[in-house]
């Protein structure tokens, strides 16, 4: 079976800024985001639009068996020395890599891509090395627009539904939606990135009380996570670990893509406070896989992490925000633009309609305030809120 491959423009458009100048093009995050498959099409950019030859770029791909005789970063740069258009994949397992990127980047007319698997590599390494020589991007999981384009079908709350259900990842486009195939396929990644990316790198011998701090993540998407949290969580368990010692679990699990934090922001004093933050996860099939059985009747929360996955993926800056005791979802910045959002399921009764609307009503400015639910026919305003039907807020939001 041939592979399909379909253009992610959200993100080729930002990298063909970039294309043929001197700083290295650095491309990564979560298992399986598709990565990969992003090097191909800038190939194809290449070729068509700016008539680059075979002879002029190279494709390393360093999990392909007939490249393993490149085992060293001299290796590296003996391969790819002779041409101007370089794209290596999963440079990460190449020993002592950055010393082969320098040496081409001192040569000012190499135009470099490269692929990274670990975000934490990236920070450590990567900065470390490059410095002010490159540009990230960072690839997420499919949003629910590039989820229709993928799998050919409409904006609909079917097509919506198939999109909770089967999330996100591109390569998803090559099989059938068959349950069976897909949840294989999918828990398998999961236990690629909890086993090997996050447990045996960081060497985490507890394995079984990490297991279940995600799981404990995972149903706490809602809330404001706090070492107080931790610290009461591990009383519960009746489990004696220091809370340090979770602090490293959650960085490890941040560092391998697939878990991501949000810190609470005062507006008014402009401060971000490191102390509470929201988890959400880059592909909610983690957390179905964990636990399935509690997303069937919490949807409000996969609801939560659709919006955040969906803005971070449109380059969104995202915080929460308490405003005199009561909770605002999310305060969305981006360049000069602002706005705020509630998420809920649905608004049932007049109970929820308050507590939905009522921390959006206290803010005090003329920037866009939605509630986002899953009602039907849901676009109406009150004081400058408007309720919108969240399907029509991920076609709208750019």
């Amino acid at each position: 079976m041939n592979k399909t491959i379909i253009n992610r423009d959200l993100y080729l458009n930002q990298i063909e800024k970039f294309i043929n100048t001197d700083l290295v093009k650095v491309i990564t995050w979560q298992r399986r985001c598709g990565k990969s498959c992003i090097l191909l099409q800038i190939i194809d950019i290449l070729k068509g639009k700016y008539n680059i030859t075979n002879q002029d770029i190279i494709y390393v791909n360093m999990e392909d068996i007939r490249r393993r005789d490149i085992d060293s970063y001299e290796k590296l740069h003996d391969t790819v020395k002779n041409y101007k258009h370089i794209l290596i994949d999963e440079i990460q397992d190449i020993p002592e890599r950055e010393k082969a990127i320098r040496s081409l980047h001192a040569q000012w007319w190499y135009d470099i891509y490269i692929t990274w698997s670990n975000s934490n590599l990236l920070s450590s390494e990567i900065s470390t090395f490059l410095w002010w020589r490159y540009v990230s991007f960072k690839i997420y999981p499919l949003n629910y627009q590039e989820f229709l384009k993928f799998h050919w079908l409409k904006k609909w709350k079917d097509s919506f539904e198939k999109f909770i259900k089967y999330w996100w990842l591109p390569y998803l486009k090559n099989l059938p939606l068959d349950d069976n195939m897909i949840f294989t396929y999918l828990n398998d990644i999961v236990d690629a990135i909890l086993l090997r990316d996050v447990i045996s790198r960081n060497n985490i011998r507890n394995t079984d009380f990490y297991k279940n701090l995600i799981v404990y993540l995972a149903k706490e998407t809602w809330n404001l996570f706090s070492t107080k949290n931790i610290s009461d969580y591990l009383k519960s368990q009746n489990i004696n670990i220091a809370t340090n010692t979770v602090i490293e679990y959650l960085n490890a699990s941040k560092a391998a893509c697939f878990l991501n934090s949000v810190s609470r922001f005062d507006l008014k004093w402009k401060k971000i406070f490191e102390i509470l933050h929201k988890y959400y996860f880059t592909d909610i099939w983690i957390k179905n896989a964990l636990l399935w059985w509690y997303s069937k009747i919490n949807i409000s929360w996969i609801l939560e992490n659709v919006v955040y996955n969906d803005l971070i993926s449109k380059w969104w800056e995202i915080y929460v925000w308490e405003l005199w005791n009561k909770e605002v979802d999310f305060v969305c910045k981006k360049g000069e633009k602002m706005m705020y959002l509630q998420v809920s399921y649905l608004l049932e009764s007049e109970t929820t309609k308050q507590r939905e609307f009522s921390p959006l009503l206290e803010v005090n400015n003329s920037r866009k305030k939605y509630v986002i639910t899953m009602d039907e026919n849901a676009s109406w305003f009150i004081d400058g809120v408007e309720r919108i039907n969240i399907i029509d807020f991920l076609m709208k939001v750019e």
